[in-house]
């Protein structure tokens, strides 16, 4: 055992000494500078500047540092740090076929499984598919109020009677909520109670999701050789938590796809994205290619739309407890608009002007999206004069647009210089003001939080 240890000591030095020779040698060729950045270590680069919680924080104190674009290198990857909307805008939105990948995450992606999905799937045809397929079903809010608005409803209803029967368990209420409408969206499956065994599913998979596409949370998103040591090599118990992960992601792609199947079989199935997408191949061959698009399409619906969606009703709620002025204000244009008691719906939006930009104030103040999915540059890119290697991850930090300040908007440019807490994109940052969404003779609106919140980019 000693020996296989001394082994692989040699041969890990031997990997990082070469990919470090590698990357000077590419970097002599460059044809630009790469951005500032934190000076990191020989051979190992920023591999121990990498944050392990709260990345966006570290991102941002990077930013007053370094300015809007940081540049780290870690053995045979850069990473692009994003802290302008401006930049963001420019290379992920504009120019975005120039960043329209994804890292290859080895233990999220290609170990326990989500790289065959559209969250990690590489730039391809199935990439392609994915999207248009979504498209279909998600592709506009009239497809949307159109298809799904009763099952909303429905869902809005139900959370509303649970919370005025158990209040004290509001949150655990939201995330119930949230779930049950693209479980009923994807497989026309009704959720039952918290503990909802599908429900809980859903979570945990996000939950597992979430730790592993983080920059350095794993050792071998970095050093990929890594993969192939025996378990019980030390340093590998990432190995068992991987096998558990995978398994629960093939149980949240088959378990609910099979459900709507048998359903299908006996004549019982409720309509859902799930019964749409099989029926429209008519007499053709549900192949398992075919079988795999179905399953990763549904899951791609409900394992990103509920987690997002409880965070946005959990954070609505703790919003409306800090600003209760604001609340009021909001019921008092629900109760003169729509009548006492009467609940909104989906075509009411545009009679509340104040209860709209009240909800997107919520989106500013308390962001949901710290920072964006990373994307990969897909070739050799200078921007503003910063060489930007093809391979790049490039991460934009949305926490840091959206806690600074003012926008200036002349016709249809808008400028954007984002420094910390200074007056540049939004006017008093610090300070819940929903009327700042609403224009007036006096100002123009400011910028749609959800431009920022929801990352940049087709991706």
């Amino acid at each position: 055992m000693l020996e296989t240890l001394s082994t692989m000591s040699v041969v890990f030095g031997l990997v990082v000494v070469a990919g470090t020779v590698a990357w000077k040698l590419r970097l002599s060729r460059a044809p630009a500078p790469l951005p500032p950045g934190p000076k990191g270590l020989p051979v190992v680069g920023n591999i121990f500047d990498l944050p392990r919680s709260q990345p966006w924080l570290t991102y941002s104190k990077w930013a007053k540092e370094y300015g809007p674009i940081v540049h780290l290198h870690v053995p045979g990857q850069s990473l692009i740090i994003v802290n302008d909307v401006d930049y963001a805008l420019d290379m992920l939105d504009k120019k975005g076929r120039q960043y329209s990948n994804r890292p290859k995450f080895i233990m999220g992606g290609e170990i326990v499984g989500w790289d065959q999905g559209p969250a990690l799937i590489q730039f391809s045809k199935p990439w392609s598919e994915f999207r248009r397929i979504l498209a279909q079903f998600l592709g506009s809010r009239a497809k949307v109020d159109a298809s799904y608005s009763r099952i909303i409803r429905e869902s809005t209803l139900e959370l509303l009677r649970e919370i005025s029967q158990t209040p004290q368990d509001w949150s655990l209420h939201g995330r119930r909520f949230a779930a049950s409408i693209v479980l009923k969206i994807a497989y026309g499956y009704k959720a039952g109670g918290n503990d909802d065994d599908l429900v809980t599913l859903v979570y945990r998979a996000m939950d597992q999701f979430s730790e592993t596409p983080a920059p350095g949370a794993y050792a071998v998103d970095i050093f990929p050789f890594l993969r192939y040591l025996p378990e019980w090599f030390p340093g590998t118990g990432w190995k068992k938590q991987a096998a558990f992960y995978r398994e629960t992601l093939e149980t949240m792609l088959n378990r609910p796809y099979e459900m709507v199947r048998q359903q299908m079989s006996q004549g019982m199935t409720t309509r859902c994205v799930v019964s749409d997408l099989v029926d429209s191949f008519g007499d053709q061959e549900l192949t398992p290619e075919l079988q795999h698009t179905v399953k990763w399409v549904a899951a791609g619906i409900y394992s990103g739309g509920a987690e997002t969606t409880a965070g946005v009703v959990e954070t609505f709620f703790l919003a409306m407890t800090l600003h209760q002025d604001a609340q009021r204000k909001s019921q008092e244009e629900l109760n003169e608009m729509l009548g006492q008691g009467v609940l909104p719906t989906l075509a009411d939006r545009e009679r509340l002007p104040y209860t709209e930009a009240l909800i997107l104030e919520v989106f500013r103040k308390y962001s949901i999206g710290t920072f964006g999915f990373p994307h990969v540059a897909v070739e050799d890119v200078v921007h503003d004069g910063y060489y930007i290697p093809k391979g790049s991850i490039v991460i934009a930090n949305n926490w840091f647009g959206l806690q600074c300040t003012r926008v200036l908007i002349y016709r249809t440019l808008i400028f954007f210089r984002l420094f910390y807490h200074d007056d540049k994109i939004y006017a008093n940052p610090d300070k819940f003001l929903p009327e700042r969404f609403i224009a007036c003779a006096a100002r123009d609106k400011e910028l749609d939080p959800r431009t920022i919140t929801f990352g940049f980019g087709r991706r």
